[in-house]
């Protein structure tokens, strides 16, 4: 009866101590403080619980002469939190803190610095570059995915960007005189480095032979590192005067053997003098005529009556290309990752799926493409070319980086996208409800006006399936927060009374963290009736965690009851400098020296009422 007893105050203890998570969660459905405030009530539970653990456990081992028991616990109880705390948010579970999703990804950040730098270390022109200018570049660098059969480059397009390949496998198209060989690159290889180096357009395609991810280095991220750099400049010469250098312009580009010797002595030159080089080939664009015709175009009206220097800066954007007759643009369920302007010639758009329905034809300066393309949904439809034509195309990266920089353009694109033939196309075309449809369009327009970039249609149901764990890695997060404090209070019933200051900083540590970690998960899009319950289903295991401690560890001699001790405040010692101070500084700054300093003193408070 007396253990039944014991182990029935261990679990209400443990409730009293949790039952502030649920408080903090049920909070978060109607208060939202400031990130200040967070941040204080963060750092004064933080420093309730250091105190709370100092005195009950810390300094009741050391007054029983416990310390290297102790201290061999406590290392042990940080290890196996640290452990723990990887393997969980390596399933979604740093998404429970801000503190816990800044250090998940500043670790992701060093492994991709690792693994991009083994991967463009390979070329030659980067071997000799030193680890901290390799840094500076690795910061510009982006991962970018592809589908199977997607587009990476096309031939005509800039060549703006160096790539590596990450995961996947890409297949080149090399065009030699009129034939057309292919060639497949696999990990760690990098592809589009000559047109990268020269600035020339892309001579030929690139496909993705199956599900790619690629690591994307700018041009401009190379152009500012290189005037900066001796040692890169050295091989960017060396490189300059090869023999691949030159037989790439005249193969590629047409050039005669003087042509490719004079661009090179004049791109020598402007290394030395400038440290830069000109593009050996200029991209077609065809812009006068764009000017001259923009407010023409049919079907997207957003480039009509733009002021003269946003005009020029689209113009500055926008390809130019020529397709004969018979060639596809894209099928449905391509990326719509471009925006298509005929000047001349004719286009038919066809539905495959409704089989009987007869093609639409576009003609000149007409727009295809454009719902897709400013909605980031995959195209609906086929495009081809049904005679020679001659088109403008804009790329989805440029027209992002337009949004940012012309304001009447930005606003044109709002108009549109609330337009009654946007929400129609969504419900039609890409199965969304009309609430449903609505509501991107509001999120759109807000993202417009904040600087951002629109939401992605085609990117909603990724995320979702990425994420699909993310709320049990959430859970078992909170729940490795919350395991040592139930051991701490059903070990301690065993030898004394459940020291009053012990409780207190358990229950002040835990309303912060639930309230912090509820506000976040809401903005993840949980519903408080999901978090609530999350947080509830933790103050009943932290009972019933409490209870069985108490059973566990009854017949525990004292050395093993005091690495128990130590195992339990290493793992939360650990948890506080980890996640809980981190959490609050990120919040609050300079505030959380001074609200630890005050929970510290509550807590020590409490312990003079025991």
């Amino acid at each position: 009866m007396l253990v039944e007893s014991m182990a029935g105050t261990a679990f209400l203890m443990g409730i009293i101590s949790a039952c502030s998570l649920p408080l903090g969660a049920l909070t978060s459905a109607f208060w939202r403080p400031a990130d200040r405030v967070v941040a204080f009530l963060m750092a004064f539970g933080g420093g309730a619980l250091l105190a709370a653990l100092t005195i009950d456990l810390v300094g009741a081992a050391l007054a029983r002469g416990h310390f290297y028991f102790l201290a061999f616990g406590c290392i042990l109880g940080g290890l196996l939190f640290v452990a723990l705390n990887e393997i969980v948010n390596d399933y979604g579970g740093f998404l429970r803190k801000a503190s816990t999703t800044i250090y998940h990804l500043r670790r992701k950040e060093y492994r991709r610095f690792k693994r991009v730098f083994s991967g463009l270390g390979r070329l030659d022109i980067f071997k000799e570059v030193s680890a901290s200018e390799f840094k500076g570049l690795v910061t510009y660098i982006r991962s970018e995915s592809y589908k199977q059969g997607s587009w990476i480059f096309r031939p005509g397009d800039p060549s703006d960007a160096l790539y590596v390949v990450a995961d996947g496998e890409v297949e080149l198209l090399i065009a030699k005189h009129e034939t057309q060989s292919r060639e497949r690159l696999g990990r760690n290889d990098a592809f589009g480095r000559l047109a990268f180096l020269t600035g020339t357009p892309h001579a030929n395609g690139t496909l993705a032979a199956r599900d790619t991810t690629l690591w994307v280095l700018p041009r401009v991220a190379f152009v500012h590192l290189l005037p900066n750099s001796p040692t890169l400049q050295q091989a960017v010469h060396r490189w300059l005067r090869s023999d691949e250098l030159y037989h790439y312009l005249q193969e590629c580009h047409g050039m005669t053997a003087e042509q490719a010797q004079r661009w090179t002595d004049a791109a020598v030159a402007s290394l030395g003098a400038r440290g830069s080089i000109p593009p050996a080939v200029e991209v077609a664009r065809n812009d006068l005529e764009f000017r001259s015709v923009a407010n023409q175009i049919s079907r997207l009206p957003i480039f009509a009556d733009l002021p003269a220097n946003e005009l020029g800066a689209i113009a500055s954007r926008i390809l130019f290309k020529r397709h004969q007759r018979g060639e596809t643009f894209f099928y449905p369920g391509d990326p719509a990752d471009r925006l298509y302007i005929i000047e001349r010639g004719e286009v038919s758009l066809l539905d495959p799926r409704r089989r009987g329905e007869k093609p639409t034809y576009l003609h000149d300066h007409d727009a295809f493409g454009a719902l897709s393309f400013l909605t980031g949904a995959r195209h609906s439809v086929s495009a081809v070319a049904t005679e020679d034509t001659t088109l403008w195309v804009l790329r989805k990266t440029d027209f992002e980086d337009l949004l940012r920089r012309t304001p009447a353009l930005s606003q044109h694109v709002k108009v549109f996208l609330q337009r009654m033939e946007v929400v129609s196309y969504l419900q039609r075309k890409q199965h969304f409800d009309h609430d449903a449809a609505a509501r991107w369009t509001a999120k759109a327009v807000r993202d417009i006006d904040s600087g951002k970039l629109m939401p992605a249609i085609r990117m909603t149901k990724a995320e979702i399936e990425q994420h699909g764990g993310a709320a049990l890695a959430i859970w078992l997060g909170i729940m490795l927060d919350g395991v040592p404090e139930s051991l701490v209070i059903g070990a301690s019933l065993i030898h004394s009374q459940v020291s009053l200051s012990l409780l207190a900083g358990l229950f002040l540590s835990n309303y912060p963290e639930a309230l912090s970690s509820s506000i976040g998960m809401r903005q993840q899009g949980f519903s408080i009736n999901r978090i609530v319950l999350m947080w509830t289903s933790l103050m009943l295991l932290t009972g019933i965690g409490a209870a069985l401690g108490n059973l566990f560890f009854r017949e525990t001699g004292a050395h093993t009851f005091a690495v128990v001790e130590g195992i339990a405040a290493g793992a939360m010692l650990t948890m506080i400098a980890q996640t809980m101070l981190p959490e609050a500084y990120f919040k609050g700054g300079s505030i959380i020296g001074f609200s630890t300093l005050l929970g510290f003193l509550a807590a020590i408070f409490f312990k003079t009422l025991d």
